[in-house]
């Protein structure tokens, strides 16, 4: 037996009998006698409301605590926090920090109009429950997790993407939603088997994957170990591999000889077409072939060229965590020198596999290990990232660079941020939810210190740019009403496609497969027969679709109508992953999804004339059935114009200056002044900026 990690404690915090208002709710529910359905109902009111109770007095104590640290932070620093924002600014920033867009001119009054010195708090816990929401954090954690629609060899990421977003609509706690990541096991195509797609992403790569995992979260840069000592930190080669072999004997397909289909198969098919059938027959079969296979053997072989005195090359390592030298698991290794040299050559029993590699769960003991409360690396990491995405920079940059001289802009307020983040369990809307209750959240925003690391980075929220995926859904805001209404129902019809596909393939009979595998003959033979043959499969397969659309509940069908009409004009998160070529997204620097956290908000030419001749003239500027458009119209005065239009693309209402400028043009030339207002405010760096 390997060595264990400590077991986990006990789950209180998702326990629903831990939390305060359900024994009041059970006793309630033991008068339910009375009137069962009316008790029934109030039984849940008072267990939600106790639950709420809980969040936001918990919430408001832990942000106390932050506050104080950053004051300490600023004190000793000797600066001063900046002033409290305004309502607008306020409500502006909290809109495009939890929903990632900006509000509506009527989710903007609904703020400013409303009374109460905890009105902020109100509007947080209202953003945080929200659709839009499980929408703004798709698109962070695609970016770091290089979620893509469409993978190499007939691959698809749409349940990699499905399985990300049940996870944030699920509130799915941080440790469990790395958990299933590191271990998950399977055909990649399979219903709820979506997290194979994280280990899919470096196919074949197990190495690289290793790299990334480290870097997204233990928060360090070890792909130079991989060929050589690191020459700027202490991560040597050997140890890297040492860390590979968690992963030792990872597999990305199913053998032909492990499907008792196969050989059979490929018997035919070289019968009824020789060569070529064999190819059509392994292209058919590869999507429900291709998954992630073995636990893992804790062993990994040293590289050929490895040149150091601690080992000689091709030696067996086994596995031992780089950052906690009593992470190590007891494995017996094959013995590389009585293979002969075609086997020692493999690249697959240089990573732990091969007929004498025993598999031991290393896999799971190394998900264990990452996860676990007691590893500090896991919880500060988080911490910093949500940190930079609320506040604009990370107590330490880079946020994937924590080396061990690493200096933190307040030590004591990292420290206490991984601590909290373990308190709540890993639940990272209940950590959101503290940030956003803190005075520091509340203050006018500052410009970035030259360098990470300056205290002055704390008197306010850094004023930025926003991501991509902020600016066109804040752009798509202007356009369409009730945007957050539109977007795709939880069970995504691409996933649900693939899955299909995917259970279609695993149930086909053999004359089935081999009548598919016809089709693939095509490709090398025929093409255009091909593409027509293709092409009515996936006509049926929409055509099954649709069918089931007919049959949806009243609300079901309206959504997906909505969703139709608006085509191209969808959210960021319901767009394929990244956006298709040339698309604005790509223009104002979304990620291409290749690399982690590779999103960049510079700016650029390409950018203007991207509104200009796209988005603003054909969506926006010309179009009557806009929601700017139709608020402008039923403003009648050039000064209620003027108002409406500031309102809703910068969150504020003009300057007298403002108002002087634009109001005698309006009442002279009309619309086409309109349009020249909007273009020129849509373009303005405050509207790109969050502030």
């Amino acid at each position: 037996m390997n060595p264990a990690l400590p077991p986990r404690p006990p789950e209180t915090g998702r326990n629903p009998a831990s939390r305060p208002g359900f024994r009041i709710a059970m006793d309630t529910c033991r008068l339910a006698w009375l009137a069962p359905p009316l008790m029934l109902v109030l039984a849940a009111v008072v267990a939600t409301a106790g639950e709420a109770s809980r969040n936001r007095s918990g919430a408001v104590k832990a942000a106390a605590r932050v506050d104080a640290l950053v004051e300490r932070a600023l004190f000793d620093a000797k600066l001063g926090a900046n002033g409290p924002c305004d309502d607008e600014t306020f409500a502006r920033r909290t809109y495009l920090a939890v929903l990632g867009r900006i509000p509506t001119t009527a989710e903007l009054a609904s703020y400013v109009g409303a009374k109460g010195a905890d009105k902020g708090l109100s509007l947080v816990d209202d953003l945080l429950g929200a659709r839009g929401r499980e929408s703004n954090l798709f698109n962070w954690w695609a970016d770091l997790l290089r979620v893509k629609s469409r993978l190499p060899k007939q691959i698809s990421g749409e349940p990699y993407a499905h399985w990300l977003k049940e996870a944030i609509a699920s509130n799915k706690h941080y440790d469990d939603m790395v958990r299933e990541l590191l271990t998950a096991e399977g055909p990649v195509h399979a219903r709820d088997n979506g997290a194979t797609g994280y280990l899919m992403r470096d196919r074949n790569m197990p190495e690289d994957n290793m790299s990334n995992t480290i870097r997204l979260f233990l928060g360090s840069r070890v792909e130079c170990a991989q060929c050589h000592n690191h020459p700027f930190d202490s991560h040597k080669q050997k140890e890297y591999f040492e860390m590979v072999a968690f992963t030792g004997g990872l597999q990305y397909e199913r053998r032909p000889r492990e499907d008792p289909r196969a050989i059979p198969l490929m018997r035919a098919a070289q019968e009824r077409w020789g060569q070529n059938g064999v190819r059509a027959l392994f292209r058919t079969l590869e999507p429900s072939m291709t998954g992630i296979y073995g636990n893992g053997t804790g062993a990994a072989q040293l590289p050929a060229d490895y040149q150091y005195d601690d080992a000689k090359p091709r030696t067996w390592v086994t596995a031992h965590a780089m950052f906690a030298p009593e992470m190590a698991l007891k494995v017996e290794t094959p013995r590389a020198a009585r293979e002969p040299r075609r086997a020692r050559n493999n690249p697959q029993r240089r990573r732990g596999g091969g007929p004498e590699a025993t598999e031991i769960g290393s896999r799971a003991s190394f998900a264990g290990w990452v996860t676990s409360p007691q590893n500090d690396r896991f919880a500060t990491v988080i911490a910093n990232r949500v940190w930079k995405r609320l506040f604009g920079r990370g107590l330490i940059e880079p946020v994937d660079d924590l080396k061990e001289d690493a200096l933190a802009t307040a030590p004591e307020l990292l420290a206490h941020l991984a601590a909290l983040v373990r308190e709540l369990d890993f639940d990272l809307r209940e950590f959101e939810r503290t940030l956003l209750y803190t005075r520091h959240w509340h203050r006018e925003a500052c410009l970035p210190a030259e360098a990470p690391g300056d205290a002055a980075d704390l008197r306010g929220p850094l004023m930025r740019r926003m991501t991509a995926e902020q600016a066109w859904d804040s752009m798509l805001t202007l356009v369409v009403p009730d945007l957050d209404g539109t977007l795709a129902p939880p069970k995504s019809p691409r996933a649900e496609m693939v899955y299909r596909e995917h259970e279609t393939l695993a149930n086909a009979t053999h004359e089935e497969i081999l009548e598919r595998a016809g089709i693939a003959v095509l490709r090398y033979t025929d093409p255009a027969a091909a593409r027509k043959e293709q092409q009515k499969m996936r006509e049926e397969r929409r055509a099954e679709m649709s069918r089931e659309f007919a049959g949806a509940g009243p609300e079901e069908r309206q959504r997906l109508r909505a969703g139709r009409a608006l085509r191209d004009l969808q959210r960021a998160s319901d767009l394929p992953s990244p956006a298709p070529p040339g698309h604005l997204l790509l223009e104002f620097g979304q990620s291409e999804r290749d690399l982690i956290d590779a999103s960049h908000a510079d700016a650029t030419v390409p950018q203007v004339l991207a509104l200009l001749n796209d988005f603003l003239e054909q969506r926006l500027l010309n179009n009557r059935s806009a929601l700017l458009a139709k608020e402008l119209e039923g403003a009648r005065e050039p000064s209620a114009k003027v108002r409406v239009a500031f309102l809703a693309v910068l969150g504020r209402a003009p300057t007298r200056g403002e108002s002087a400028l634009w109001e005698p043009d309006i009442a002279k030339s009309g619309a086409r002044a309109l349009q020249d207002l909007v273009w020129t405010l849509v373009n303005s760096h405050e509207f790109l900026f969050v502030r």
